[in-house]
């Protein structure tokens, strides 16, 4: 009996170290970034699966994987897409301009060599270049951002901007591939 006791104790102990250790991991290229304060104002991160808002939208970020072809487009030599499923709701009782351009990404934590702009929409199953989005719509599509064959964890961004002179807050999602 003091066995099965002892047993049972320890499973339960595993099982507690296992769930204080399960929190969320992100990458080493989002640390680094973080720490090169490559965003503005609030900084929000998630993964795939989470829902991430700012003042005008809600976004998730529900399937991320990688092609070499993809819709008749074949990538460059050592490059691959990386091809993202991502969800936008209006959340405000205004209509507004939303399109794949307002996400980038970063392979590396550097502005200049380290940001990649979302490639221009060439299939209707890819989120439009711009489109307005009315109040309470949701609108979904993929983008795709073309890397190098090597990178394994990539930041998409989205940065509020609100007026033409004021930067709101980021919202990032953390994306191993």
């Amino acid at each position: 009996m003091n066995k099965k006791k002892t047993i049972v104790s320890l499973c339960l102990v595993l099982m507690l170290v296992f769930t204080a250790c399960g929190g969320e991991k992100y990458g080493p290229l989002l640390a680094a970034a973080k720490e090169a304060e490559l965003y503005a104002g609030k900084l929000t991160t998630g993964f795939v699966g989470d829902t991430l808002t700012n003042s005008f939208f809600e976004w998730t970020v529900t399937n991320v994987r990688t092609e070499t072809e993809l819709y008749g487009k074949t990538a460059n030599a050592g490059k691959k897409f990386v091809v993202m499923d991502v969800s936008v709701t209006n959340t405000t009782d205004e209509e507004y301009e939303i399109g794949n351009y307002d996400f980038v990404s970063y392979v590396e934590p550097d502005m200049d060599t380290g940001l990649v702009e979302t490639m221009d929409s060439f299939n209707d199953a890819m989120y439009p270049d711009e489109e307005m989005l009315a109040p309470g719509k949701t609108r979904s599509g993929t983008l795709v951002f073309e890397v190098d064959e090597s990178v394994e964890e990539i930041i998409i961004d989205y940065i509020e901007f609100i007026g033409e002179d004021s930067i709101g807050n980021t919202n990032w999602f953390d994306l191993f591939i």
